[in-house]
């Protein structure tokens, strides 16, 4: 136990080991060559990583549309084809 935590709690990960997990999250969520589809327009565009908060690597849609904030949850491995407009 972190001695710096009150008794009986546990010390929390920091911001970087948090941003750490979530980015490894998503890494794993798009290894199988999945697109990304962006809410809630629904558009599917083909992915390439990018570097989020912290430094971490995030998938992101390749042209770099709809991720404005950088905001994880905007973005969910999509299996279906790309349109020619996204690719």
């Amino acid at each position: 136990m972190d001695d710096s935590a009150p008794a009986g709690h546990t010390s929390m990960p920091g911001v970087h080991e948090a941003l750490m997990v979530i980015a490894a999250a998503e890494r794993a969520a798009y290894t199988d060559g999945a697109n990304l589809r962006v809410r809630p327009l629904g558009i599917v565009h083909d992915v390439v990583m990018t570097t989020w908060l912290g430094g971490e690597r995030m998938p992101g849609p390749i042209c770099m549309v709809g991720v404005s904030g950088w905001e994880s949850g905007v973005a969910h491995p999509h299996r279906g084809p790309v349109p020619a407009a996204t690719a």
